[in-house]
């Protein structure tokens, strides 16, 4: 069977033997809004997934060498390590739920192998979007940390550090009329006739015991499709949670289709304290702001180690410097207080749609510990 990737500038095909499509079943599901059986051009990667088993396909010696630090994250699901192995012109990434067997330079082999178990999901997602984002890097495409919703073909993205607030926003812009959730993380930008149009990556959501147990519903959903041992937790304990079980509990399924960037927010919570607006004006404050969300993986601490895709940025910081005058279009705002935000109060809007109630599809409070790892 033969899947293609497509985002952007990046397309990568899957050739999935019968005996893996269960263990890749997952991935596909995860992927399925860029997922389809054609490709609108050559791949730029080749991935080859079989069944893994690792005492039949790893040699012994392999597992006596050091391991290697792959990922460390907040949630326990994306800690994973690996023994390294070279030999041949290849890499192997070997432990005991996935084996990855890479080109040393993608630029003169884009083929890659790929041994998965019912274990492997998250090992693949994680792979697959750092693959994706260097590829994206390199051809010029600027990557963002923020969060966002979307309504009538335009996205209000939140940014921000570790707890300002950017979930408690996103939930309250969600509870008001047409918004929808559009990205948990990252997003990709481009500049389209002047303007910024940005590119939503679905994510893993990370959400603490405590905010699951202060809304019946999540509670419900989480106990019966994600962990039925809720209860054995302590509140701070996080759980990771199924993204179609999160954007069920959302009400507002994750859409791939890109959108025309309107405005960002920046949100600094501050508890019983009002709400205040304030406008940001002057080029260079609102050009530093963009740059503390632009998300390079040259800066990241984790696959700093791989070296078969390492971006040049010669194009990416090109496209970084054009975004300065697209950004013009762009409303930046700060918030700061309680953060019960509605965007079109906050951006002024006159024709901004009569205030209702949330819809019953809508989650009714707003967790402070959500956090994307996918």
């Amino acid at each position: 069977m033969s899947l293609y990737l497509n985002f952007l500038h990046t397309t990568v095909r899957f050739d999935v033997a019968a005996e893996a499509e269960a263990a890749f079943a997952p991935v596909r599901r995860f992927f399925r809004h860029l997922i389809s059986t054609d490709a609108p051009r050559e791949p730029t990667f080749r991935i080859d997934v079989r069944h893994y088993e690792p005492e039949r396909d790893v040699a012994p010696h392999v597992w006596r060498t050091p391991t290697s630090v792959v990922r460390r994250s907040n949630a326990a699901e994306f800690n994973f390590d690996a023994h390294v192995v070279e030999g041949g012109g290849r890499r192997l990434y070997v432990n005991r739920a996935t084996l990855l067997d890479t080109p040393v330079d993608t630029a003169k082999d884009n083929t890659f192998a790929l041994r998965v178990t019912e274990r492997s999901t998250v090992q693949v997602l994680d792979f697959v979007r750092d693959l994706v984002i260097r590829n994206e890097e390199n051809t010029g495409t600027v990557v963002l940390h923020a969060s966002g919703a979307h309504r009538d073909g335009e996205a209000v993205i939140i940014a921000g550090p570790k707890g300002a607030g950017k979930t408690t926003t996103l939930l309250s812009v969600l509870r008001r009329p047409g918004w929808r959730y559009f990205t948990g993380d990252k997003l990709f930008c481009t500049v389209e006739s002047g303007a910024v149009v940005v590119h939503p990556w679905r994510d893993y959501p990370y959400v603490g015991v405590g905010t699951i147990r202060a809304d019946p519903r999540l509670e419900s959903m989480v106990r019966e499709g994600v962990d039925d041992r809720v209860d054995d937790h302590d509140p701070g304990h996080k759980i990771l949670i199924d993204p179609d079980v999160f954007e069920s509990w959302l009400g507002s399924e994750f859409s791939a289709e890109p959108r025309r960037l309107t405005a960002l927010l920046l949100p600094e919570v501050v508890p019983g304290e009002p709400l205040s607006v304030r406008h940001l004006t002057d080029g260079n404050e609102r050009w530093a702001h963009l740059n503390k969300i632009v998300d390079r993986q040259v800066d990241t601490t984790f696959f700093t180690w791989q070296s078969y895709l390492v971006p040049d940025y010669t194009d990416f910081y090109r496209s970084l410097a054009g975004l300065r005058t697209a950004l013009d279009s762009v409303a930046m705002v700060r918030l700061r207080g309680t953060l019960d935000v509605d965007p079109d109060a906050v951006l002024g809007r006159s024709d901004a749609p009569a205030q209702t109630t949330a819809p019953t599809t809508a989650p009714t409070t707003a967790p402070t510990t959500a956090q994307e790892n996918g």
